[in-house]
């Protein structure tokens, strides 16, 4: 957990340092690929649920093409894993997703995304599950490492509402809200 701590405050820290680099606005043109990974803490609520956040290995993938250097257009896979107690937790989500960087030279960028989600507990005699529409926002800091090449530390909030909750693929009748937000360091090509 110290880890996890350490690495969000240095995200943040990076975040907050306007000017550190430039962004290299003008890198930001044709196709872009990001990959993630760090730390995510991710929360099923329901009427049955035992309520929490647990807290896990999260990452993200993702790609698209850039419209200007200011706004970019992809899509998303992101996912979050514990395991504890015998039981593995999971949630994943793909998602369509705009990412804006509101100056030119800038490196600071936010995201948007709207896309499906589906969060699972199981063990080894029951699994639920839930899969719900999601939206999801989120920032980070392009700091450029080589042309074309940035590390990026992040943080991303997802989260479903009024998912159906399936109990070992049976539909039941309760009704479930599911969140993840993560943070960690990337690295994007552009």
């Amino acid at each position: 957990m110290r880890g996890a701590l350490r690495a969000a405050l240095a995200a943040c820290l990076l975040m907050m340092m306007p000017g550190l680099l430039p962004a290299q606005a003008s890198a930001r043109r044709g196709v872009w690929l990001g990959l993630g990974l760090g730390h995510g803490s991710a929360q099923l609520t329901c009427a049955i649920c035992a309520g929490g956040r647990d807290g896990g290995l999260s990452g993200f993938v993702r790609c698209g093409v850039a419209l200007s250097p200011r706004l970019l257009i992809g899509a998303e896979v992101l996912g979050w894993r514990r395991h504890e107690g015998g039981g593995d937790y999971t949630l994943t989500s793909a998602q369509g997703l705009l990412v804006l960087y509101p100056w030119r030279t800038r490196a600071l960028h936010f995201s948007t995304g709207a896309g499906l989600a589906r969060y699972t507990a199981q063990d080894t005699d029951n699994e639920i599950s839930t899969q719900a529409f999601a939206m999801q926002v989120g920032a980070g800091w392009d700091v450029p490492v080589r042309r074309g090449i940035s590390v990026t530390p992040f943080v991303n909030f997802v989260a479903t509402t009024g998912a159906d909750v399936k109990v070992n693929s049976t539909a039941s009748s309760l009704s479930a809200n599911s969140s993840l937000i993560q943070f960690g360091l990337g690295v994007t090509l552009h």
